[in-house]
């Protein structure tokens, strides 16, 4: 239901909207390989994705992954056999599909890395909030956290076995250790669903009655871990309430910014999923244009919600991008 909301929407958006003559290309075919295309956050990249497209006059084409590795590969043949110009991929293995790149490469066909990089990547589209650097997403999280409950115990939530979640996890280990908080387990959401992440959740808290908060890979789990929370009768640090165990998710989802509303869970990053879409579409569009030239990766900025900014929050379809006024880092 969700998803043919957002495509909907994403629909008449362009129903409205006619390519700009200076972008216009004609007999383009671009696609992307979504790792999970059922996932809110990646339903947002799609709708963004298919509005960039229209807008500069090209054909669009989505296959999911549905979190198979092998089935990134063959998506990889299928889009080559189609003719695309160039197509972009959240890698749920680097290795496994190196070779189907490669072999795109060899083709003439740009491949742009959607949060993941490696062999037979021209360029990558990175979130902010995915991005391990001094200062960054994870040292400005952890710091929220320190101040408001100095030396906290901290349960984290990690989820599949890939790359750019566990490169996450890392980041956010690292920073929270930094900042005097105690990570006292991980566990891991490898089912990507919010009842798996409440049924493990409800462990935790019989094993650590005592955490204080936790930090989930992504909304849906932080989404089952209030779940868990609410049952047992602990109380959430979130909306009015400034006491209770925090919980944090990535992805910006609306399910996930209502529950911050509402005082469900503490806070979300929202890594702006339609202006990844957008950048994307850029990327492809800068290595089709200057197909021997060098091609640097783009950031997209992320922005942490809580209590204290939740109503700054804009729908994503209703923020106003376009190929020339994508919010990224510098």
């Amino acid at each position: 239901m969700k998803r043919s909301i957002v495509l909907a929407a994403a629909a008449a958006l362009m129903a409205t909207l006619s390519a700009p003559a200076s972008f216009a290309q004609d007999n383009i075919t671009i696609g992307y390989i979504s790792p999970i295309a059922a996932q809110p956050g990646q339903q947002v990249i799609n709708a963004a994705m298919e509005k960039a497209a229209a807008d500069l006059g090209w054909q669009w084409r989505l296959l999911d992954a549905n979190l198979s590795a092998d089935r990134q590969v063959s998506h990889v043949d299928t889009l080559l056999t189609l003719g695309v110009k160039a197509f972009a991929s959240w890698s749920l293995d680097p290795n496994a599909v190196a070779g189907a790149y490669s072999r795109a490469n060899a083709q003439g066909v740009p491949v742009i890395g959607v949060n993941s990089s490696g062999e037979g990547v021209t360029s990558s589209v990175w979130w902010a909030a995915n991005l391990c650097t001094e200062g960054g997403a994870y040292d400005q999280q952890a710091a929220w956290i320190a101040e408001r409950a100095p030396a906290a115990k901290v349960i984290v939530m990690g989820g599949p076995p890939v790359p750019s979640i566990q490169n996450n996890v890392t980041c956010f280990t690292n920073a929270a250790k930094a900042a005097g908080l105690e990570i006292i387990d991980q566990v891991d959401n490898t089912k990507d669903s919010a009842a798996n992440a409440s049924t493990l959740a409800a462990d935790e808290i019989l094993r650590f009655p005592d955490a204080q908060v936790f930090w989930a890979y992504n909304d849906q789990s932080a989404l089952g871990i209030s779940a868990a929370l609410a049952s047992s009768g602990k109380p959430i640090y979130g909306g009015q309430s400034k006491e209770g165990v925090m919980i944090f998710g990535i992805n910006g989802d609306d399910d996930a910014i209502q529950a911050v509303r509402d005082g469900r869970i503490t806070g979300t990053w929202d890594p702006d999923s339609y202006a990844t879409g957008w950048a994307v579409a850029l990327a492809m569009k800068n290595a089709i244009d200057n197909p021997t030239g060098e091609h640097p990766d783009l950031t997209v900025k992320s922005t942490l919600f809580t209590s204290d900014n939740i109503d700054t929050w804009v729908a994503p379809l209703e923020r106003p991008y376009a190929l020339d006024n994508i919010p990224m880092v510098d």
